[in-house]
């Protein structure tokens, strides 16, 4: 059990890693990236479209990890 929640959170940490990398890469902060998504400040001039693709693929991939962290803390939890 403490195995699968070790490799969750490496997949977990990695990925936050990659985030990092393509947000280093593409010049926006991650508030600016928040900003954009929720339609609050415009798409800076050298952001293009596939940009915020890469990115958005990374979130996602953090959202299933951190969902399946919480299932495996469930299961452990009520066993």
């Amino acid at each position: 059990m403490f195995d699968k929640i070790n490799t969750i959170i490496k997949d977990i940490e990695d990925i936050q890693q990659e985030i990092k990398i393509l947000l280093g890469m593409h010049k926006i902060s991650l508030i600016d990236y928040i900003m954009i998504k929720r339609c609050s400040m415009d798409y800076p001039p050298h952001l293009e479209m596939w940009m915020l693709e890469q990115i958005d693929a990374e979130i996602e991939k953090l959202k299933s990890k951190i969902d399946e962290l919480n299932k495996v803390k469930k299961e452990f939890l009520v066993w």
